[in-house]
């Protein structure tokens, strides 16, 4: 379980910084300035390492469950990112109605969308690594 939480993290932190760096990329491109980046209310920065944190241990979370019930990994994973849907919408509510731009809006969402996906994938990846289940009769010639 620990080498799979491990696999996990450097997944999540790989694909974090990836598109930290694509991001950054296209704040390059658009806004070669990054004066309006900074008036942002929540920093490029802190919204990634909010969203990464919470993957995290959404992912972590998950490895665990599948240890110990791997039948309610699927169920489990919409539970919890509802739940995640509604913090960020509790610590983005002022993104989303406040007087911020449409650029702010959009990265918002996009940083949202995107550990979305990683999360999926993720989720995706250790639901397809199935427990081997042993049948009856190969626990009995085990036995012998």
């Amino acid at each position: 379980m620990i080498r799979e939480c491990r696999n996990v993290w450097v997944k999540s932190l790989l694909f974090a910084c990836v598109g930290y760096g694509i991001n950054r990329l296209v704040f390059a491109i658009h806004e070669p300035s990054f004066a309006l980046a900074q008036r942002y209310y929540w920093s490029v920065e802190s919204l990634f390492f909010i969203f990464g944190i919470l993957s995290i241990v959404i992912l972590t979370f998950l490895v665990g469950v599948k240890h110990k019930n791997f039948d309610q990994v699927g169920m489990l994973f919409l539970v919890v990112t509802t739940i995640k849907m509604a913090l960020a919408f509790g610590f983005g509510k002022e993104i989303i109605y406040g007087f911020s731009s449409v650029q702010e809006k959009i990265n918002f969402y996009s940083i949202f969308a995107f550990f979305l996906v990683v999360e999926t994938v993720l989720t995706i990846q250790l639901l397809n690594n199935t427990p081997q289940k042993t049948t009856f009769n190969e626990k009995f010639k085990k036995e012998r």
